[in-house]
């Protein structure tokens, strides 16, 4: 389900995960723990798709995650513990950027508004 294999990636010269190696298989639960800045949400954001200039190997569901493609998204959920990419965003934007990422129709943001009492 999640493979990592040598997985290396500098925000500058200076290699900020150096070779990190694991796997998840299907059915597994796996939580990813360490202190503040070890780069936990790096890794997150490499799986996802967000990043794309690692070295190594990075796969999930046998997809390399830089060249993933929308389909990518249908099998896959993520939950950032602080959503600081999308901070920025109202309610409406966030829902509207997540249906993006996928190819089916979604309930209208509207819809999941009111659903929540935020309409």
């Amino acid at each position: 389900m999640i493979e990592v294999k040598d997985l290396t990636f500098s925000y500058d010269k200076k290699p900020f995960i150096e070779k990190m190696n694991f796997s998840v298989k299907s059915g597994e639960i796996f939580g990813f723990l360490g202190p503040s800045g070890a780069g936990k949400t790096t890794v997150q954001k490499i799986m996802t798709g967000l990043i794309t200039n690692y070295q190594g190997s990075v796969r999930v569901n046998g997809t390399e995650c830089r060249n993933r493609t929308q389909a990518f998204y249908e099998d896959i959920g993520v939950d950032f513990e602080f959503p600081a990419l999308y901070e920025k965003l109202t309610a409406r934007q966030n829902l509207e950027y997540f249906a993006s990422l996928y190819g089916r129709v979604c309930r209208p943001p509207q819809e999941s508004l009111e659903k929540a009492g935020l309409g």
